[in-house]
């Protein structure tokens, strides 16, 4: 069972979810256990170890070719239950979704080495499951991300996504909606168009842009060799998008992921979409945020909250520089 419980102090929420790991030697997460086809239970013909389907993309011979079903070790559940808070503490139970979408039935294909239309696959495979998640008006916000390597967070190494949908909007994604309507009120236009605007014509973040989306190293970048892709077009939800931008899309994030891939040699990394919550009617700008887990957050950066970077985003740029976009 899983409870959302409220610090005393900060009003932070956190998700207590005991069913996904119980004992000391389920947090030794530094070698993952290379399972391979047989034992994997994201690989065809190993559907009876997972849910039931929730969505599939199939090929002409009905071969599944993306698939999302529930997550078997959820962190929340749409069963809703009673729970024992004591009485200095605020709790609740952990209402939610949690859901993983397998991006390829081919165990060993990296995201990054996955063609353009199958990365359209996977991203259609999200919208679906997105838009049918949010019709419960009990839902506030749902986290569309993907962990890549132990230290990227992922317990299996087959390609896949998550998709976790809570009762409450993050603090995160508040104060940065909320960023925007300042921005807004003060400045008279949306900060992420701003940064676009003068991140192409400084040059020295931008590492590369097509026709709808510009993919840059954040000026004040929290993890060594970060990234965002941003739609050109103020567009405030990515669930939204349309055909050809997608394909637009796919086409600036597929070469971005090899460039990781291959520059890093398979590092672990996340990829994290910030789009606007379900029913809000507050102004933003959808984009992706990745960042491959190079550096370890250590006490400082626990205890304050502030990052230590040790890779300028204009260095990061000229690393990542796409070509022939």
């Amino acid at each position: 069972m899983s409870e959302i419980r409220f610090d005393l102090v900060t009003g932070k929420m956190v998700i207590i979810a005991v069913e996904r790991a119980k004992r000391p030697h389920d947090f030794a997460i530094a070698h993952q256990e290379k399972r391979g086809s047989k034992d994997c239970p994201f690989c065809p013909r190993n559907e009876n170890m997972t849910p039931p389907s929730l969505v599939e993309i199939k090929d002409g011979q009905g071969k599944w070719l993306v698939r999302g079903f529930t997550n078997k070790f959820a962190a929340l559940n749409t069963e809703v239950k009673e729970i024992d808070v004591p009485s200095l503490y605020r709790g609740e139970y952990g209402y939610g979704v949690a859901e993983v979408i397998v991006e390829s039935p081919y165990h060993d294909v990296t995201f990054g080495n996955l063609t353009l239309e199958q990365m359209k696959r996977v991203f259609h495979a999200i919208i679906e499951r997105y838009r049918s998640i949010v019709k419960d008006e009990k839902i506030k916000y749902v986290q569309v991300f993907k962990n890549f390597g132990p230290r990227g967070g992922a317990s299996l190494e087959h390609g896949h996504w998550q998709v976790i949908a809570i009762p409450f909007i993050p603090e995160l994604v508040n104060r940065e909606v909320e960023g925007t309507q300042e921005y807004i009120k003060k400045e008279r236009k949306c900060p992420y168009c701003a940064i676009i605007e003068y991140e192409r014509e400084a040059g020295v973040r931008l590492i590369g842009e097509n026709e709808k989306f510009v993919a840059i190293a954040p000026y004040a970048s929290q993890y060594p060799y970060e990234s965002w892709i941003i739609p050109k077009e103020h567009q405030e939800k990515f669930e939204e998008i349309d055909e050809d931008s997608l394909s637009k899309f796919v086409e600036i994030l597929k070469p971005l992921i090899e460039k990781y891939e291959k520059e890093f040699e398979m590092p672990p990394y996340n990829i994290v979409l910030h789009t606007l919550p379900p029913r809000d009617i507050r102004n933003y700008h959808w984009h992706i945020e990745i960042a491959p887990r190079l550096t370890i957050a250590a006490g400082f950066e626990l205890g304050t909250g502030v990052h230590i970077n040790p890779v300028s985003p204009e260095l990061a740029a000229s690393i990542l520089k796409l070509q022939n976009l």
